[in-house]
């Protein structure tokens, strides 16, 4: 099994690694923690990170609904 490091996940999603501290700090992802200063992620933990913070577009169309209709 190869795991991921903080710096190569921030790279592959495209986010600094400030933001993939703060998913760890704040408990929004799933990771090992192999000693006091090192952090590892495994691939299906970051693949059910994705899937729940994926957005759909009926999802979209919903949210932009209840906002347009706290405006009126």
């Amino acid at each position: 099994m190869e795991l991921i490091t903080p710096e190569e996940l921030a790279k592959l999603l495209k986010v600094s690694k400030r933001t993939v501290y703060y998913w760890i700090e704040n408990s929004m992802i799933t990771h090992i923690k192999v000693n006091k200063k090192t952090i590892r992620f495994r691939p299906q933990d970051i693949e059910e990170f994705l899937n729940t913070h994926l957005i759909k577009a009926t999802d979209i169309d919903k949210t932009v609904d209840e906002i347009v209709s706290k405006l009126s």
